[in-house]
């Protein structure tokens, strides 16, 4: 997807709002060039709902943990949010800005079909040499992490918004 397509999509975003979600994307593998999966495998998905968030007032990651922490009868200061390790936040949009690259940042609700691609061939995961488990912070002790993930603009084959498919 263009970047100027991205920001076309979520342009309308007030708040929050849930975005269906495929994406194709390469895979870094552990191991460097001594892997000879490296550079070869691929992760499709397919049907992921994520919720897309402007950040105009407060961080709602932020709030969604503490409101997490809450319910698990944890102390939600125990949370403190840090700053981004990479890129720039547009204001009052989901997109992260990083070295002329665009990138979607959005909160995991549901996933959809994943798939890994060696050569443009369905494997296993298992059978991938190197994959890497996702990770997810501490998160101030909360068990329901909130997963954040961040998209290359030129991975997402399509966004679903309000009814609308972007591609």
């Amino acid at each position: 997807m263009k970047h100027a397509t991205l920001i076309n999509a979520v342009a309308n975003i007030n708040g929050a709002s849930f975005v269906g979600l495929d994406t194709h994307t390469d895979v870094t593998l552990t191991g460097g060039k001594q892997n000879p999966h490296q550079g070869r495998v691929t992760k499709r998905m397919v049907g992921a709902t994520v919720m897309s968030f402007q950040n105009k007032n407060f961080s709602a990651y932020q709030a969604m943990i503490q409101r997490r922490l809450v319910a698990e009868n944890k102390d939600p200061g125990d949370f403190q949010l840090g700053e981004r390790a990479w890129g720039v936040r547009l204001p009052n949009m989901p997109i992260v800005e990083h070295k002329g690259e665009y990138y979607l940042e959005v909160i995991f609700m549901q996933p959809g079909k994943t798939e890994y691609l060696l050569d443009g061939n369905v494997v296993p995961a298992s059978f991938i040499i190197g994959l890497k488990p996702a990770a997810a912070g501490n998160q101030g002790g909360l068990e329901d992490k909130v997963i954040l993930r961040t998209f290359k603009a030129d991975s997402i084959t399509e966004l679903r918004i309000d009814g609308q498919a972007f591609q």
